[in-house]
């Protein structure tokens, strides 16, 4: 039996566990959940910003990818956590303003291949990030961290999150699944 929201975003919390000066932000995929990403400033009073630039942003509105900032005390990671399994989105911790944050994760979306012709990563879907992460040389990992402390993402198993993390130049992957953080907070069906 999958654990309650507001369960699942406390022990989110807990496992997250933001350092002094550190932000959480989530990066929402419009293409799979649009509410997600207009929730938090419709109902939450959040600035969201897309991915996308000049004339192409109003167009592709509802399908975006944006940045949000994320109060991990809200009720907007509730939210976020009733969509697990969904591909909405990941979530990242760092010490940046979301000025800084949104320059970084454009940066990372836009790349170019061998020819310089450009395309839009979607680093931000689970699938995506679970497939090239461990693909990564280390100077590529140190490239698409840069100030990113952590990502979580949902994992491929359901009820399943994978956070993911540099330590000394290796990518560093931690599965959890929900029934397992439920028994590590001693508040597991049974116990």
């Amino acid at each position: 039996m999958a654990k309650p929201p507001n369960k699942l975003a406390d022990l989110l919390r807990e496992r997250i566990k933001l350092q002094p000066g550190e932000l959480l932000y989530g990066v929402v995929d419009a293409a799979q959940d649009v509410e997600l990403a207009f929730e938090a400033k419709c109902l939450y009073n959040q600035e969201i910003r897309t991915l996308f630039e000049g004339d192409v942003a109003p167009a592709l509105a509802d399908v975006a990818p944006y940045v949000v900032p994320i109060d991990p005390e809200s009720e907007y990671l509730r939210n976020w956590t009733t969509r697990s399994g969904s591909h909405a989105g990941i979530l990242l911790g760092a010490p940046l303003d979301l000025d800084s944050i949104h320059a970084h994760l454009r940066k990372i979306f836009i790349v170019q291949d061998e020819e310089g012709q450009e395309f839009f990563f979607r680093y931000y879907d689970p699938r995506v990030l679970r497939s090239y992460l461990p693909s990564c040389t280390p100077e590529e990992l140190a490239e698409f961290f840069g100030p990113i402390r952590f990502l979580v993402a949902d994992a491929e198993a359901p009820q399943t999150y994978i956070r993911y993390s540099l330590e000394a130049g290796r990518l560093i992957d931690e599965a959890w699944q929900e029934d397992e953080l439920a028994k590590a907070d001693g508040s597991a069906e049974g116990t």
